[in-house]
C-alpha cells in the first residue's frame, strides 16, 4: 500500500449498515462496526453512523462492545423536519439523545458529527431571514462540540451559497453532504454537480461529506438502478486536488467520468491523476476538508480495492 493512497484513504469509510439498501438490524450493525474495528482495514473505517432516535438502544453493548479501546466513534443522524419549528423541536430531541449518550458511556464513545437535513425555510435564500436563522442554529452545534454536516432541502448550490456567506463571514460552522446515489436512478446526481458540489466546498472553505451510492472505487453502471454509480476514488481524489487549486473545473468532469484505473497512479510520494499529481503531504491537509462518505457495506469498498490490486 502506497502512502498517498493509504493517506486518501484513511477513516474515509463512515459505516451506515443500518440504512438502505443493507438495512441490517442494529446488532448485527453494530457488531460488524466492532469487527471491522479488528480487522485488517480497519485504518479505513470512519464513524458509526445512527440515528439520534436509537441512541439508547446502544446502552446493551457498553460492556461487551465499547470496552476495547479506542472509543467507539459516531456520527449522528438528526430527526430533521418539514418546517423550521418543527427542525428545532426535533433538534432539541437529538441534541438531549447526544447528551444521555455522552453522559451513559463516557470516554468509551466519541460522537462528534451530527448529519442532518434541513427544512426548505431554514435553508432557502429567497427567505430574507434564512442566513440569519441557519447561523444561529448552527451556533447550537458549535455549543454542544458537535459538527454538523447539512443536507440540502431542495437545490444543493442554494445551501451551498448560504454556508459561503456564513463561512466568510464567521468561520467554519458547518460541513455540507452530498447524497450521491439511492434506490433510484434519480437519486444519483450527475458528475457536473458532484464537481459543482466539491469545487463551491473548495471555494468556500466548506466541509465536505458524501452518503449512498459510493460503493465502487471508481464509476460503473449499476443494472439494479439504471444508473452510472460514482466512484470514491475519483470523487475524493477530484476533492484534494481542488482543494490545492490544482484541478480547473473542466478536468474535475473528466476525472469524476473516468474509470480507467491505468489513469490513476499511487507512490509513497504523491497520486497523480493523467498530469495532475498531489503530494501525500497535501493529500492529508485536504483531507481535513474532504472528510468521508457513509456507505451501508464497508466490505464492498474494500473488495473493490482489492479486485484494482490497489489494496
Amino acid at each position: 500500500m502506497f502512502a498517498s493512497l493509504r493517506t486518501l484513504l484513511t477513516d474515509l469509510i463512515d459505516y451506515a449498515g443500518l440504512f438502505p439498501p443493507a438495512r441490517l438490524s442494529l446488532d448485527q450493525a453494530i457488531r460488524n462496526y466492532a469487527r471491522y474495528r479488528q480487522g485488517n482495514d480497519a485504518w479505513m473505517l470512519g464513524r458509526f453512523v445512527i440515528p439520534a432516535s436509537r441512541l439508547e438502544d446502544l446502552e446493551p453493548y457498553d460492556e461487551e462492545l465499547f470496552s476495547v479501546n479506542p472509543p467507539f466513534s459516531f456520527s449522528v443522524l438528526g430527526r430533521g423536519g418539514n418546517n423550521l419549528s418543527e427542525f428545532l423541536t426535533n433538534l432539541r430531541d437529538d441534541l438531549r439523545d447526544v447528551a444521555a449518550f455522552r453522559k451513559r458511556h463516557g470516554e468509551r464513545v466519541w460522537v462528534d458529527m451530527l448529519e442532518v437535513r434541513l427544512p426548505p425555510d431554514l435553508a432557502d435564500p429567497r427567505l430574507p431571514k434564512s442566513t440569519s436563522h441557519l447561523y444561529k442554529t448552527l451556533q447550537v452545534f458549535f455549543m454542544v462540540r458537535l459538527f454538523p454536516f447539512c443536507e440540502a432541502p431542495g437545490r444543493p448550490q442554494d445551501l451551498l451559497d448560504q454556508l459561503k456567506q456564513l463561512s466568510s463571514q464567521y468561520g467554519e460552522y458547518a460541513g455540507f453532504k452530498l447524497r450521491c446515489g439511492g434506490l433510484e436512478a434519480s437519486a444519483f446526481p450527475s458528475t457536473r454537480q458532484v464537481a459543482a458540489a466539491l469545487y463551491s466546498c473548495r471555494e468556500g472553505h466548506i466541509a465536505f461529506k458524501a452518503t449512498a451510492g459510493l460503493h465502487h472505487p471508481l464509476p460503473c453502471f449499476d443494472a439494479a438502478v439504471g444508473a452510472r454509480m460514482h466512484g470514491f476514488i475519483n470523487v475524493f481524489l477530484a476533492g484534494v486536488l481542488a482543494y490545492h487549486r490544482l484541478l480547473p473545473i473542466e478536468q474535475m468532469f473528466r476525472l469524476l467520468d473516468d474509470d480507467q484505473p491505468d489513469h490513476f497512479s499511487f507512490t509513497n510520494t504523491e497520486a497523480s491523476w493523467q498530469k495532475y499529481r498531489i503530494t501525500t503531504a497535501k493529500i492529508a491537509e485536504a483531507r481535513g476538508s474532504f472528510r468521508s462518505f457513509g456507505s451501508c457495506s464497508f466490505e464492498e469498498p474494500c473488495a473493490g480495492l482489492r479486485t484494482l490490486g490497489w489494496l
